[in-house]
């Protein structure tokens, strides 16, 4: 075990022990009585301005009894129902006690629906007001803070009743300034310092907040923001979710009159520019590394708010990613390594996977993650095989920790063995684009080397793409069979209609439009195989993805013929 990883291991232990320590402690209401002492304060003078987009639907569906949360149901007859059955699934829990959905309600736009937000309120106030091991995690509680904060202001106004809700979001934030850096999840010390933050500003009584909550602040931009814009996951979606989030800020600090900080700027003119890289054709998100399409961020609004224009490079180091785009078609390859692994706990094993999207609608694509889908697809799509890419024998290009001491202490955190990535791209004159990266994830496994080109013609109505794998001259000596299995699978878009050729080497493929598509693999048998999407929220989708099973040898070099499969896909001219 690596020094670093031990030492993060004792660091994770002793923070669980003081989160075990805190519980404890919590549980004595004499402790809470001489630990939290939040000031008193005023009704709010705002509220903090949203940029996700509600759905009032699901609204209605809450307010008629039906709580449809992570991939699960929970029915109820009575409003106080939600706060003392026995929730399905942890997960969704921890949606019902963030209060993320509290916006649906709100976006009925009735008096009664604010009436039905505060009575669930009042009701998490008086159940677990007090302290609750699990609902006070600091990150719940933050986002459970920042969702109170963004809802009607009335709800945390004049009143007796509204009081008491802003009481209880005052400890709750003076508990998060005290107790917050024990939070295992690095995005969720971001939600913190917005807490204080935004707490400051907008309650009269809470200005105590503002300054610690812009320090931390500042610390986790600078870790968790790359020089590229990326956000250190590699997730597209969190990325998005940050920009929203310092959007919001800002649009608050300047509706006060308030200077906003250097580095808040700064992470912004980095972060949107890469929010747009990110974008597939419809404008709306690619899907990467435990992001889904990211369509209730409403990305194309705010990217038009801010007047960021069509990014204006193509390729983004530090993040890892690959991107052409023409007026025909838009390809993203993901060409960097697993995340640092402390920011890997969605982190998917999808080395050089690739999407391929028209005017016309999303073709090619991986078949994501949204935290609306249910619980038992999570760890499935982390996997190689739920992205489009190569495969060998059924191995994914990265280990995922999903059970024993390390994941309970740690997290499902993902890791890549082997060499870093290299990757580069090169523009031909007359020909088109070129990009080419190679991963070693399965160096450790097999000795071998996975390396994909990818050409995208001028006017990106072809695209050709050419599969290697072999193994390097300094590969380590492991024992392997002669002969590996390996699979080439693309996954489609659900709108997508895919027709097998007769000669099993071409399929035709229709977008929603009409448009379509040929592939064609002249190395391999081409099959049609059932895939599912899970990036464009709950229920999952059914669909087709594309597979090519090839034999490789285990001991070819980089010259073996056998280890190379070409493909391409071509714009049928109708």
């Amino acid at each position: 075990m690596a020094v670093n990883q031990f030492i993060e291991l004792i660091s994770a232990s002793l923070k669980m022990g003081r989160r075990r320590l805190v519980g404890e402690l919590f549980s004595l209401s004499l402790f809470r009585a001489l630990f939290l002492r939040p000031p008193e304060t005023e009704p709010p003078n705002t509220i903090l301005p949203r940029l996700s987009k509600a759905d009032p639907q699901k609204g209605m569906a809450m307010v008629q009894g039906t709580f449809y949360l992570a991939g699960a149901i929970l029915q109820f007859e009575d409003i106080h129902e939600p706060w003392a059955k026995p929730a399905p699934t942890r997960r969704f829990a921890t949606r019902l006690h963030e209060f993320g959905w509290i916006h649906d309600v709100l976006a009925i736009g009735t008096p009664e629906a604010v009436v039905v937000a505060g009575k669930h309120m009042d009701r998490w106030v008086q159940v677990y007001g007090g302290w609750n091991p699990f609902s006070w995690a600091p990150g719940l509680t933050a986002k459970r803070c920042l969702n109170w904060l963004s809802a009607d202001e009335i709800l945390l106004g004049p009143g007796a009743q509204a009081g008491l809700r802003r009481k209880s979001l005052i400890r709750q934030v003076a508990y998060l300034l005290s107790l917050g850096h024990i939070a295992i999840d690095p995005h969720d010390r971001l939600q913190i310092a917005l807490v204080l933050v935004v707490t400051g500003l907008i309650i009269p009584g809470a200005r105590r907040f503002v300054e610690p909550g812009l320090a931390l602040l500042s610390v986790q931009l600078a870790k968790q923001i790359l020089p590229d814009g990326g956000h250190i996951s590699r997730n597209p979606e969190i990325a998005t979710s940050t920009l929203c989030d310092l959007v919001s800020l800002k649009l608050l600090l300047e509706s006060q009159n308030a200077p906003v900080p250097e580095d808040i700027e700064r992470a912004l003119a980095r972060l949107a520019p890469m929010v747009r890289f990110l974008c597939a054709a419809d404008g709306h998100l690619c899907v990467f590394n435990g992001g889904g399409e990211g369509r209730a961020l409403t990305t194309p609004r705010i990217l038009r708010a801010l007047s960021i224009p069509e990014s204006a490079f193509n390729y983004a180091p530090h993040s890892g990613y690959q991107r052409v785009k023409t007026n025909a078609s838009v390809v993203i390859m993901d060409t960097g390594r697993a995340p640092p692994e402390r920011y890997s706990q969605q982190a998917h094993a999808g080395a050089l996977a690739m999407e391929l999207s028209t005017p016309g609608g999303r073709l090619i694509v991986n078949c994501g993650w949204s935290e609306d889908q249910p619980d038992r697809w999570h760890m499935a799509v982390r996997t190689s095989a739920a992205h489009s890419t190569l495969i060998i024998n059924d191995n994914s290009s990265a280990q995922i920790s999903a059970k024993g001491w390390r994941a309970t202490l740690l997290g499902p955190r993902l890791r890549q063995r082997g060499q870093a990535n290299p990757s580069r791209r090169k523009l031909e004159p007359g020909v088109g684009t070129r990009m080419e990266a190679s991963h070693g994830g399965y160096l450790h496994a097999f000795g071998l080397i996975h390396q994909r080109q990818v050409l995208v013609n001028e006017t990106g109505d072809k695209v050709f793409g050419e599969d290697r794998v072999f193994r390097p001259v300094d590969a380590p000596k492991v024992t392997t069979p002669a002969i590996l299995d390996c699979a080439l699978r693309f996954h489609l878009h659900p709108k997508v209609r895919a027709s097998l050729a007769r000669d099993d080497t071409q399929v035709l493929l229709v977008l929603p439009d009409g448009s379509g598509w040929r592939f064609h693999c002249a190395d391999g048998k081409v099959e049609l195989r059932p895939s599912v999407y899970l990036a464009g929220g709950a229920p999952p989708q059914r669909t087709s993805q594309l597979l090519v099973q090839h034999t490789l040898n285990s001991q070819g070099n980089i010259t073996d013929p056998q280890n190379v499969i070409n493909w391409s896909f071509e714009r049928v001219q109708g």
